[in-house]
């Protein structure tokens, strides 16, 4: 988004919020909205299913409202931030798993709460705000403003996310990550490994080898990283070793080498559902290493250009004594840590200690518990009509 772009959106957007704050808040409205994909999933996916629980009649808004290049898909983009800028303005509360131009443009209602629910549990890297090479502008003047909470995945990364979200660390609460709960519902993984052979028969007695590589670079410009050979690695793998490439949300699959690989999986699939079926995890500096360790199983991490990564974005996580997994800087190096099998797993129960002390299979159910008052939720079965 160029300066004269974030000028006329957010002067727009401050005008229709003007004229919807004349409208009164609707008390049980709640809104869960995120730029980032098509479909409701994640943190939102798992919060949305913890109010109907509580409250079957409850009626969440959901805004599923991806950005788009281009000059078209800009003004689209725009119309559905119009949208957004009316449900913010009278809703209880809303909540965010990314940033979100209506929320960022100008404080909010005193009567509604906006509460951001990241999409990654823990960090790594560091973002947001606190990246070691600032966002450009318009984002460094606009984005992460007016949240009024941010949950995290443990006390010790609180500090890091007050930072990059720029919001008082008094805010951002341990409450735990939604999405986690999954991997403490044992039905839940069963269905999910179920599924997912049933899409990909291929994979069927075989042990699961997942890559799921991270982005480089920003805004339109991001790639996904190429440190890995997929033709090379398939090649050294015994034929009971299924190889298969997770792209990231965010790439185009056309622009990635996907020889070598046993199944290219949709890139809209639920990552977390493909972590249940997966026995060892080849990623880089993504969050699901967090996420993956809470189900006790090795993994590798392909940080060849840990020093250049380190530099820009940066990184929250000494490498050296507070990572778990086989640290490796190349193919080979994939390729025989896989083939020792000798992982040590001695380190994770200290690591999710750290990490993600929150995540107890209970974290949508605390979401909802803790601002109950802000969404009128009742126990029980519902009366409305």
């Amino acid at each position: 988004m160029s300066r004269l772009e974030y000028r006329l959106a957010s002067l727009a957007l401050r005008v229709f919020g003007l004229l919807f704050s004349l409208l009164p808040i609707v008390p049980d409205r709640v809104v869960l909205a995120s730029p980032r994909t098509s479909r409701l999933e994640g943190n939102l996916a798992h919060i949305h299913a913890a109010l109907l629980a509580r409250d079957p009649g409850l009626r969440p808004v959901v805004l599923v409202e991806t950005y788009a290049y281009g000059l078209r898909g800009k003004i689209a983009y725009f119309a559905r931030m119009v949208r957004g800028m009316y449900y913010l303005r009278t809703a209880r509360l809303f909540v965010v798993d990314n940033a979100y131009l209506p929320v960022h443009v100008a404080p909010h209602r005193r009567g509604t709460t906006v509460v951001q629910v990241w999409h990654a549990a823990s960090a790594i890297k560091r973002f947001g705000m606190d990246t070691v090479r600032p966002p450009e502008e318009p984002e460094r003047t606009f984005l992460h403003r007016y949240y009024d909470a941010v949950l995290v995945s443990s006390e010790a990364v609180r500090g890091v996310y007050a930072a990059g979200l720029r919001t008082p660390v008094e805010r951002v609460l341990a409450l735990g990550i939604p999405r986690t709960d999954f991997f403490f519902d044992e039905a839940a993984l069963a269905a999910a490994r179920g599924r997912l052979l049933d899409a990909y028969p291929v994979l069927r007695g075989r042990r699961v080898v997942l890559h799921a590589p991270t982005l480089r670079g920003r805004g339109s410009d991001k790639v996904s990283a190429a440190e890995l050979d997929p033709v090379a690695l398939r090649a050294r793998l015994p034929q009971d070793v299924a190889l298969i490439l997770k792209p990231h949300p965010n790439v185009l699959t056309a622009s990635l080498p996907t020889g070598g690989y046993d199944v290219l999986v949709d890139p809209a699939e639920d990552m977390n559902e493909l972590l249940a079926l997966t026995d060892i995890l080849v990623t880089d500096y993504s969050s699901a290493v967090f996420e993956f360790a809470l189900l006790r199983r090795p993994m590798v991490l392909l940080i060849g250009d840990l020093a250049e990564y380190s530099r820009d974005p940066g990184v929250c996580v000494d490498f050296a004594t507070g990572m778990v997994g086989a640290q490796v800087t190349d193919t080979d190096g994939v390729a025989a840590a896989i083939l020792a099998d000798a992982f040590d797993l001695s380190g994770y129960d200290a690591f999710l200690a750290h990490h993600m002390a929150a995540c107890d299979g209970r974290a949508a159910e605390r979401f909802v518990d803790h601002f109950a008052a802000d969404l009128g939720v009742r126990s029980g079965p519902s009366s409305r009509a």
